[in-house]
């Protein structure tokens, strides 16, 4: 491996270094005048997270793929405001989609509306039996004109409403429609839905809260969610959320948009300062970059053998052997990722920490088989066996790795679930 090569992972490690200490450093005061609001996370995100948590756990890999067809994204749209209902006959749902990346494949799409269990069945008997049908219609914004259009409808009987319950209509169509429309700064993309409810048997409009629908104010997680399902056809990493992250929260603070802007240090001076302790080497942060000692740590967590962090940091980055001792062979190590230390808790939602390893130690000649060496990397490794000055030992790095799931705010507080590629070394080998 050449060392510009070797040196593209380092660079794309103090990328994300850089980045997180400057979104650390252009968030608003928790104490000040502009406390963001916290974002509710709606249960039903909460609960997918924990299921495919718990299908991955049981070795079922991109158990989201298998779930909702190949989709490796889950992205939440909460309602903007309360629910807002123009008669008693119709209940309006509006949506703010402009979060939703064009560049992504939209798979599935769905509308989830609480309903409460009837306060009184006997009067819905009396008005024309137990039957209803439920009508879903996309509606103009307010502000913009057009004709409601009937998107979807499906027939409930009221008997059969033994507990509150989530309706939950398939509206891939309008949102891809919508997705597709305009935006600029000053127009936002958005979505509107109304349901309305008529008697199967007499086809007369019920006045909603009959059937559990509206009904004043709701606790937050019964509001209604519109959840995209998406696939990308390119792997993604942490650094663009990052990015787009923290131009959001500039933005809000009234700063330039884009990476400018960090250089001004003004405010989260101790957690920032934290941050570039660890980034610079001290500890266990030598590990970090593939070539460190011991085990090592992000964000304040401790891994194994965290005392040889600081002396391997230097001998693995060129090769050269460290104060006389004999260096272990290329291997797996801990490293344990922390992202409440790293001060990404207000916008990780789960999981706060988890174990991603790192690959650590000599490729030296004869390199084992079960380090699995390319070629290039055998041939390179015996040229430096016999002559040192001529080339570097090839170096020991992630040969498989494997995603995690996150449950994220993104910049434009949507509560997404994101399956993302390459998060954990599962073997090392030689390169």
């Amino acid at each position: 491996m050449s060392r510009g090569r070797a040196r593209a992972p380092l660079c794309l490690c103090l990328a994300l270094c850089c980045a997180a200490a400057a979104l650390l450093d252009a968030q608003p005061p928790r104490n000040g005048s502009t406390v963001p609001v916290p974002v509710p996370v709606p249960s039903y995100m909460m609960t997918l997270y924990r299921t495919l948590s718990r299908l991955d756990r049981r070795g079922s890999n991109s158990s989201l793929a298998r779930y909702r067809r190949h989709a490796d994204t889950v992205t939440s749209f909460t309602l903007r405001g309360e629910d807002q209902s123009s008669s008693g006959s119709h209940q309006r749902y509006v949506f703010d989609i402009s979060g939703l990346s064009r560049a992504k494949e939209l798979v599935e799409a769905e509308l989830r509306v609480f309903r409460r269990t009837p306060p009184d069945v006997g009067r819905l008997l009396s008005l024309g039996g137990s039957m209803y049908r439920l009508l879903l219609y996309s509606c103009p914004c307010p502000g913009s004109t057009g004709r409601p259009i009937l998107l979807s409808s499906r027939t409930i009987d009221v008997l059969d409403t033994v507990s509150a319950t989530w309706d939950v209509f398939d509206v891939l169509s309008s949102v891809r429609s919508g997705s597709r429309a305009e935006r600029t700064p000053r127009r936002r993309s958005r979505l509107c839905f109304s349901v309305a409810v008529v008697c199967e048997s007499t086809n007369e409009k019920v006045y909603l809260p009959l059937l559990g629908f509206g009904g004043g104010a709701r606790a937050e997680q019964e509001r209604a969610l519109l959840v995209v399902f998406s696939r990308t056809h390119r792997k993604e990493n942490l650094f663009r959320e990052i990015r787009e992250r923290m131009e959001a929260v500039q933005e809000e603070a009234g700063s330039p948009r884009g990476f400018e802007g960090s250089g001004r240090r003004r405010r989260r001076r101790r957690r920032r300062t934290a941050l570039a302790g660890r980034s610079s080497g001290t500890g266990g942060g030598g590990g970090g970059g593939g070539a460190g000692g011991g085990g090592g740590t992000v964000g304040g967590a401790k891994g194994g053998g965290g005392g040889g962090g600081g002396g391997g940091g230097g001998g693995g980055g060129g090769g050269g052997g460290g104060g006389g001792r004999r260096r272990t062979r290329c291997s797996r190590k801990p490293l344990h990722v922390n992202f409440k230390e790293l001060g990404w808790d207000d916008w990780i939602i789960a999981p706060l920490d988890y174990e991603a390893y790192h690959c650590e130690g000599g490729c030296d000649f004869p390199l084992r088989s079960h380090l699995e060496p390319t070629n290039h990397a055998i041939i390179q490794t015996l040229i430096n066996s016999m002559d040192p000055e001529a080339t570097p030992p090839s170096c020991c790095v992630p040969s498989k790795l494997s995603p995690i799931s996150i449950l994220y705010i993104d910049s434009g507080n949507n509560v997404v679930y994101k399956q993302y590629e390459d998060m954990v070394v599962e073997q090392c080998g030689c390169r």
